[in-house]
């Protein structure tokens, strides 16, 4: 019933009256470019940013295929050089080299035996 009170007013309960329109007081109504531009701000950086650490893992993966492949190459150096090494250190590589030096294998070879001589009759014993 209380509703129906509200609803009703006096000017309304009479007949041929009209009710007026008036404006009420609300909130104002705040504008949306603001935050349009704000989010779009936020975007653009994010999509700089991402482009910015794209390039970077690039770069880098740039410099890593650079650093394996010259990895490569000196590993396949260190070991023609050890192979070289190995083959002057042989005993066939050691004779060729004495032979361009001037040096000539010994022909009669004496094996000398020492021996510690026996201890003198007049020592300490």
């Amino acid at each position: 019933m209380s509703a129906e009170r509200a609803l009703t007013t006096p000017e309304a309960a009479r007949p041929g009256t009209r009710r007026t329109l008036r404006v009420l007081p609300g909130v104002a109504r705040t504008p949306r470019a603001p935050f349009v531009v704000l989010i779009l701000l936020v975007l653009g950086i994010g999509l700089v940013g991402l482009l910015l650490l794209n390039t970077a893992l690039q770069q880098g993966s740039f410099e890593l295929a650079r650093l394996e492949a010259e990895t490569t190459a000196l590993r396949d150096r260190a070991e023609i050089l050890a192979s070289q090494v190995a083959e002057k250190e042989s005993p066939a590589g050691l004779a060729e080299r004495a032979e361009e030096l001037g040096m000539v294998p010994a022909e009669d070879l004496e094996i000398l035996e020492i021996t510690t001589p026996p201890p003198a009759n007049g020592g300490d014993e």
